[in-house]
């Protein structure tokens, strides 16, 4: 069994958000197991929940993924036409272009506007080329987007993005933090970074303000998802520097809940569940100055521009007397039960149910 990502359990407590109101729901996605399903939705829940899964995406060579995606999509919906067809709303939590297009009212919980990578980061001379590779998604996205009635999405910073991208409105429902297990206990003088080992969650500004404190320890906890990103944190890393992997939620949650500082180095966060999960943990929170990562904190974190002003945030936030209960009965705010109260109000207030 994998451990459900923010997208998943965003899809299944809006699941499980519908059924405790007693409507019928269907859930159609990727092959997903009982156990998997029972983490979030109840046993008696689950007995009222039609599900049907469908084939997942299988690339077939490195050429078109994108468009690949989308016939296999296209293909999958034709598919499942008849069973969806009768259906009074659709709520989609993944990508705007696997809108089913079913429904009399349609709902799109939005985790990020589109950001196609070769699009944003090309240079002068080749932007027209992925311009032209880009154009046939870009209005097949624009057209599933101007079929959805209500947007809503993980963070004021994302709204901000979906306006600015889309030219749509939407409304701000934190993601749900699974922090009921989430105990803080007796702290300890060090740094903990949690997340995937991959080259966005930049890892490197760990490793440089570890250099600036060497007395202070910092850890530094996740999934070998790039390999070779992981080998190169191995390589730069100094002494006081520790690296973990493939640990258990037990382990994990036993981390969090005796280190004194939770650091969290991505640039442009949409939100950030593991902040919260530190926080529920009694965790001070150091995070970069953008994105959605500053909405998560509240008045109990800190934030940084550059290295150095987080070397001093932290070293500052060591010295200091940490409000446990203060800080995990803030995190309290971003709750699966509160998503799920929060969803029904959305959807009764703007006509959808």
């Amino acid at each position: 069994m994998h451990i459900l990502g923010g997208g998943e359990r965003v899809c299944l407590h809006i699941v499980r958000a519908l059924l405790e109101e007693k409507h019928d729901v269907t859930l159609i996605s990727e092959p997903i197991s009982i156990d998997e399903l029972k983490v979030i939705v109840s046993p008696d829940l689950l007995r009222d929940l039609k599900w049907i899964s469908y084939e997942p995406f299988r690339q077939r060579g490195r050429r078109f993924t994108v468009y690949q995606r989308v016939l296999h999509h296209w293909l999958m919906k034709n598919r499942l036409k008849n069973e969806t067809s009768m259906c009074d709303v659709e709520i989609l939590s993944q990508d705007i272009m696997f809108l089913g297009n079913v429904g009399k009212k349609k709902v799109a919980y939005v985790h990020y506007p589109e950001y196609l990578v070769h699009l944003e980061g090309a240079t002068l001379r080749s932007r027209w080329f992925w311009k032209t590779y880009y154009a046939p998604l870009l209005w097949h996205w624009h057209n599933q987007i101007d079929k959805i009635d209500l947007f809503l999405c993980n963070s004021e910073y994302t709204r901000r993005a979906i306006k600015l991208r889309w030219g749509k409105e939407a409304d701000v429902v934190y993601p749900p933090v699974d922090i009921e297990n989430i105990k803080p206990a007796p702290k300890e003088d060090y740094v903990i970074t949690v997340g995937r080992f991959v080259k966005v969650k930049n890892y490197e500004t760990v490793i440089e303000v570890a250099k600036l404190l060497p007395d202070v320890k910092f850890v530094i906890v996740g999934r070998k998802q790039d390999k070779d990103y992981y080998e190169k944190i191995v390589r730069l890393k100094p002494d006081n520097v520790t690296l973990l992997s493939n640990l258990s939620q037990t382990e994990l949650l036993s981390m969090l809940a005796r280190a004194k500082v939770y650091l969290h180095t991505m640039i442009g966060e949409h939100f950030g569940i593991s902040i919260v999960e530190a926080m529920a943990a009694g965790c001070i929170p150091v995070v970069h100055n953008s994105g959605g990562a500053k909405e998560a904190i509240g008045d109990f974190g800190r934030v940084y521009n550059a290295t150095e002003e987080c070397s001093t945030q932290i070293g500052g936030t060591l010295r200091e007397e940490v409000d446990v209960s203060g800080i995990a009965e803030y995190a309290r705010r971003f709750s699966a039960e509160v998503f799920r109260s929060e969803i029904k109000k959305k959807l009764k207030q703007k006509g959808v149910l």
